[in-house]
């Protein structure tokens, strides 16, 4: 999850790892006094109902791991997974918040998204390749490639 493009506007940031309109969103409203973190399916109606039917079947995993997120269709036939978080002033233990709480969403999520999307919705970036595993040598005079750590 590394190459992501993000955009952003006057209280508006984005971040996509593929398809921009399957997004992560931080929008601030200052009405309410809150600022929407989650995942947003901006695509077609088809694609945005087929992703949120999905995401239903990991609901409860999903609230475990984001308590007070919310599953929903809203606007346009867009569908969102989502949380408000509110707030008393902007200062920067509130950017702290919400940044850490964007990063968790993604964290979560963005596993579900790529085992979940469909073979016809586009995807712009790579996917993650699995890390190449180190030659072994069989021959006797050479010494085995040093062991890396992980982490």
């Amino acid at each position: 999850m590394r190459r992501f493009r993000s955009s952003s506007g006057f209280g508006l940031v984005k971040i996509h790892f593929g398809n921009q309109k399957l997004h992560y969103e931080a929008n601030h409203q200052a009405r309410s006094q809150t600022i929407e973190v989650g995942l947003h399916f901006e695509a077609d109606r088809f694609t945005n109902a087929r992703l949120l039917g999905a995401f239903r079947v990991h609901e409860r995993k999903i609230e475990r791991a984001l308590p007070g997120a919310r599953l929903e269709e809203w606007d346009k036939g867009w569908a969102r997974i989502w949380e408000p978080i509110e707030y008393e002033g902007l200062d920067a233990a509130l950017q702290r918040e919400v940044a850490g709480r964007l990063a968790r969403y993604i964290k979560v999520l963005e596993p579900m998204l790529r085992d979940e999307l469909p073979a016809d919705v586009p995807w712009t970036l790579s996917m993650p390749r699995p890390k190449p595993r180190a030659a072994r040598s069989t021959s006797a005079r050479r010494s085995p490639a040093p062991r890396r750590r992980s982490g």
